[in-house]
């Protein structure tokens, strides 16, 4: 029976370890939840978006070739299933459960698994520096 792997996360961490999951388990059934739309948003890139080196927000989304890291790109890559906007609302450890919403349909649901990572990222911390409170001000998470 195919081990069933759920990741919960899949801006940068996230789609890394479903890539390492697939390398270790070829046939692990791997699922892997975004609450937002986009999936493998590369980061790094934010400066040079946001300092206007390029203009098209899609190039945080790409392969180097240009292909778009969505749902259908890690089905057909990876075999790997992705499912974005959807939020995992509650784990249920001592089941191996978790329950999830789709943020769009609002269509609840459930999935079992036998591995669960976390890939959530972190919230960014304000240091206390006078004018961080001005209008303008704000710390950089997502696109």
């Amino acid at each position: 029976m195919a081990k069933k792997i759920i990741i919960i996360g899949g801006s940068a961490a996230g789609p890394k370890a479903a890539a390492k999951a697939r390398r270790m388990d070829e046939s692990a059934e791997i699922t892997m939840f975004q609450k937002g739309p986009d999936l493998s948003m590369a980061s790094c890139g934010y400066p040079y978006f946001v300092g206007g080196f390029f203009d098209d927000r899609n190039k945080l989304l790409c392969t180097p070739t240009g292909v778009v890291r969505d749902p259908k790109f890690y089905w057909n890559a990876k075999g790997i299933s992705a499912k974005v906007n959807t939020e995992v609302t509650k784990i249920d450890t001592a089941n191996k459960k978790i329950e999830f919403l789709d943020l769009l349909s609002n269509e609840k649901g459930s999935q079992e698994y036998d591995k669960l990572i976390i890939t959530t990222g972190a919230t960014a911390n304000m240091p206390p520096i006078p004018g961080t409170d001005f209008e303008g001000i704000t710390t950089l998470q997502s696109m």
